[in-house]
């Protein structure tokens, strides 16, 4: 499939934007990643509001693409005798987004071309923004952040000049931002000073640290340094946390309800991004999320709140009535509210990820000193692992004994042991090594199912086939070759029984090429098709490995971006954009199987 256009994706481990091929910046929250947007186009056209370039003579969007090696995004549009390039950067630690905007007389005759820039913020009852113009400058203020929008050498938003064929013309549009306007308009003035050529070398000295997998495909070395960047740019600098995504309430199935905030940081996909850090390399990104996770550990050592703000505190999940997605999907809310329920992953999280950073950096003292959050988290995991809870994909409506959570459990109490025994403290890993047996006995047992002949999402006869299971694998309890693990797999791959377009029935989770999450589900999902994939690198099937980790790159954008779920038939991204669970299980996947074709 021919990639699709979407959006361009920059960033300063502080907030993100969206870059539209049309050259507006549809997408930008300030002066946070989970602050109220400023522009949100991207998630409502009408209402959303961007920053816009109009210019005459028109152009049409023609391509973007990353300079090489950088998160330097370039957008070019051409016209009668006129082309236009764009170069968006977000230099990391500053406070500002810098648009370098190039004119080129390509034509034969001498042109006269303008260009307007619109800053229009989001319009909506829930936040209201005032918008002032002072001499050059625009200034837009909020409850929680200001921006200054201007032209560097211009006397206001408009900008008209004269070109003879061949003659190019630069200047900058900077937009800067801060908690207040007085913060804003100092750090426009240092936005007009950066350089772009010290960002792209601060780009490619970052990349330089990272480990490279055994491929000769430029396909695929694309699709691995940017996720790798992705996965940078989803770091909140300050403090550690990883965030989910960029945005929030971006449709995640056609014609659905399921629009959710996902600018927090999960524990679990913060934990999956660390696994990534610490395999390709980053040790230092990896550990700063393991200290995020650290301080928001309770007395009595467990996790209460799968998900937090980047700041760790606050956020309340509400509906704003009158914004609508791009296709009018509602309800369009900010906060989420799944940071009050029971995910029992959380501490196998922290526990495991500590075990592999421990492997990938042997540093014994940075163990040492956090002995006792270990040895609080996993007596937590002793007493409550038994307990249901809303599990992996958050449901709301219930709570059940979920296999992935048990299986974390497991992970989390065996990483324990593995760790007790590295620091000397041998009466504590005997402890918990038999308390994972008990979790592994117990979830295995009630886990299968007899009737479908494979293991299922969580306990009873009503469970349905969920992708999730394949932890068993990946953590240990079950070899790839285990009957039950094999059975469990070709259940999946069974097609997905469809009526009139939309699954329906039992059936397995191939859908038109993609793998689902789980039985009934309406779309495929990036993280459960590379999930089997890497189930199928263990099993020493390289071939239909090879085959999903293709159908994915196939499926992601044009600047190999990928969201959360995906449509094989259209080439469609859906849910929050770019998602760090799709993005970190690239980067793993690769080197997991360059570490198995060595």
């Amino acid at each position: 499939m021919k990639h699709k256009p979407y959006y361009g994706f920059i960033g300063n481990g502080e907030t993100a934007a969206l870059i539209a091929p049309d050259f507006s910046i549809a997408w930008l929250c300030v002066p946070r990643f989970d602050s109220f947007p400023l522009f949100a186009a991207a998630l409502c056209p009408e209402y959303g509001g961007s920053l816009r370039l109009d210019i005459e003579p028109r152009v049409t969007p023609l391509s973007q693409r990353y300079l090489p090696e950088s998160n330097i995004l370039e957008t070019i549009g051409r016209g009668n005798g006129l082309q236009v390039t764009v170069l968006d950067f977000m230099p990391w630690g500053y406070h500002h987004l810098s648009r370098l905007i190039i004119l080129e007389n390509t034509g034969t005759v001498t042109l006269k071309p303008r260009v307007d820039w619109v800053a229009r913020p989001i319009v909506t009852s829930v936040h209201t923004f005032k918008v002032r113009f002072q001499r050059s400058f625009q200034f837009i203020s909020g409850p929680e952040g200001a921006a200054c929008i201007g032209m560097a050498g211009s006397p206001g938003p408009t900008s008209t000049l004269t070109l003879k064929p061949g003659e190019k013309h630069r200047f900058w549009l900077v937009l800067a931002y801060g908690s207040s306007l007085t913060l804003a308009r100092q750090h426009w003035t240092a936005g007009f000073y950066s350089s772009l050529e010290e960002n792209l070398t601060w780009w490619r000295q970052w990349l330089r640290k990272a480990r490279r997998p055994h491929t000769a495909n430029p396909e695929v070395m694309e699709a691995y340094y940017r996720s790798l960047m992705v996965l940078k740019l989803l770091t909140y600098e300050r403090t550690g946390a990883i965030i989910a995504a960029p945005t929030t309430s971006f449709p995640a199935v056609p014609g659905g309800n399921d629009n959710w905030d996902y600018r927090y940081c999960w524990l679990r996909d913060g934990y999956f991004t660390a696994l990534a850090f610490d395999a390709a390399g980053y040790h230092e990104e990896a550990r700063s999320f393991y200290e995020f996770a650290l301080s928001l550990q309770q007395p009595d050592g467990g996790w209460y709140m799968p998900l937090v703000p980047v700041e760790g505190r606050g956020g309340t999940e509400y509906i704003a009535e009158d914004l609508a997605g791009p296709n009018g999907e509602k309800p369009i809310r900010f906060g989420n509210a799944a940071m009050h329920q029971i995910q029992l992953d959380n501490a196998g999280n922290v526990l495991d990820g500590l075990w592999n950073h421990y492997l990938a950096t042997r540093d014994r003292e940075y163990i040492r000193s956090r002995w006792d959050a270990i040895r609080r988290a996993a007596i937590w995991l002793e007493n409550y692992w038994d307990q249901p809870e809303n599990g992996i994909w958050e449901i709301r409506e219930r709570k059940d004994h979920w296999l992935y959570g048990k299986i974390l459990c497991y992970a989390g109490l065996t990483a324990a042991s593995h760790l007790s025994i590295e620091m000397g403290r041998l009466q504590w890993a005997g402890r918990w090594h038999r308390a994972a047996s008990r979790v592994r006995r117990q979830l295995l047992i009630h886990g299968w199912s007899v009737d479908r002949q494979a293991y299922l999402q969580h306990y009873g006869p009503d469970a349905p086939l969920d992708i999730s299971v394949l932890a068993l694998e990946f953590y240990g309890l079950l070899a790839a070759n285990h009957p039950r693990l094999q059975k469990t797999v070709a259940a999946m791959e069974k097609p997905a029984p469809v009526a009139k377009g939309e699954p329906s029935g039992r059936g397995g989770l191939n859908m038109w090429g993609g793998i689902a999450r789980f039985e009934h589900a309406a779309i495929p999902f990036y993280l459960p098709t590379l999930w089997l994939g890497r189930y199928y690198l263990h099993s020493g099937n390289y071939e239909r490995a090879h085959e999903l980790l293709q159908v994915c790159l196939d499926n992601a954008t044009d600047l190999y971006l990928m969201a959360e779920h995906f449509d094989p038939r259209t080439g469609e991204q859906w849910g929050n954009f770019p998602q760090g669970f799709s993005h970190q299980e690239i980067v793993r996947f690769l080197l997991d199987y360059a570490y198995r074709e060595e």
